[in-house]
């Protein structure tokens, strides 16, 4: 990757927000944690990927290392691949909007708004509870195979809970919060075509339904989806609370039961996702330069 120096001093700003951001989560003040260590960010062109890093879906950004002790004493950095971001937003998630969205709502999808939640996610992921309350034990590995899906769900939620608190807060423009909420749920069609059976996939469900349930996404007689503004702030909140309580309380049993009933797309959502079945799930990148470069080589 090359790093962008001019984007990465942008974002910079948002590290000295965490410890805000966790003082005002919507949780038990006792599950609440002092952060030790700032989170660096940087932006990055990425040139080439191999390996472990190109396999699967293309990653958008990164937060490592996944070693709760090193985090805990060292804290953890996010790396946001832009470039590959916007392939993303332009030949996926734009072309979704248009097919999934109401006419309305279309006009909000933005790509400020998508690239702000894509690191706000990556930085909530270090936020919240860590450990089952009252005990020293990991809350991975309390939630066992449930843990993937909900704390995917959770750096998706409580990372919009974010972005509207720094909204509120006169640290970013009034503007995102139509465009972030519309652009979320653009992307979580694009999200939910990667399938029930990969976490960020199960998660989105959990969401999207959540959502729908509370009216906060509406899905209109046309059959395409819009947000209902007067509700989505309240509804984010809520489900925000609602995930991070069940991982402080470790609760595995409450977390299947929950992921079994609402993990799933409902008829409508199938309906949409259907209509973009010509739209590609993700982006292949080729490295050019480096397939040249290997030739050469030979």
């Amino acid at each position: 990757c090359v790093r962008d120096d001019a984007e990465t001093r942008k974002l910079a700003r948002f590290s000295a927000e965490l410890q805000d951001i966790e003082d005002h989560l919507p949780i038990d003040d006792a599950w609440k944690r002092k952060l030790g260590a700032l989170a660096p960010i940087s932006v990055v062109n990425q040139l080439f990927a191999a390996g472990d890093a190109a396999r699967g879906v293309t990653t958008a950004a990164f937060n490592l290392p996944n070693d709760e002790r090193v985090v805990a004493q060292k804290g953890s950095k996010r790396v946001m691949l832009k470039n590959v971001q916007e392939a993303k937003f332009e030949k996926v998630l734009l072309p979704i909007a248009r097919l999934a969205l109401s006419p309305a709502d279309r006009g909000g999808v933005d790509f400020d708004a998508f690239f702000t939640h894509v690191l706000m996610h990556e930085l909530v992921h270090g936020l919240g509870p860590h450990r089952v309350a009252g005990s020293d034990r990991p809350v991975r590995e309390a939630l066992e195979e449930t843990y993937g899906a909900l704390e995917e769900a959770k750096a998706d939620a409580a990372g919009l809970f974010a972005l509207q608190r720094l909204v509120d807060r006169g640290v970013l423009p009034r503007k995102l919060e139509r465009s972030m909420y519309v652009t979320f749920l653009a992307g979580a069609f694009r999200t939910l075509r990667f399938g029930m059976n990969e976490a960020h996939g199960k998660g989105m469900a959990l969401q999207v339904n959540w959502l729908l349930d509370r009216g906060a996404f509406v899905e209109r007689r046309d059959g395409t989806f819009g947000v209902d503004g007067a509700k989505v702030k309240g509804a984010v909140a809520d489900l925000s609370r609602e995930i991070m309580t069940l991982q402080a309380k470790g609760d595995r049993e409450a977390a299947r039961a929950w992921l079994a009933r609402d993990g799933v797309l409902r008829p409508g959502v199938s309906r949409a996702i259907e209509r973009a079945r010509g739209v590609p799930v993700d982006i292949a990148p080729r490295f050019v330069t480096a397939e040249a470069l290997e030739r050469a080589g030979r």
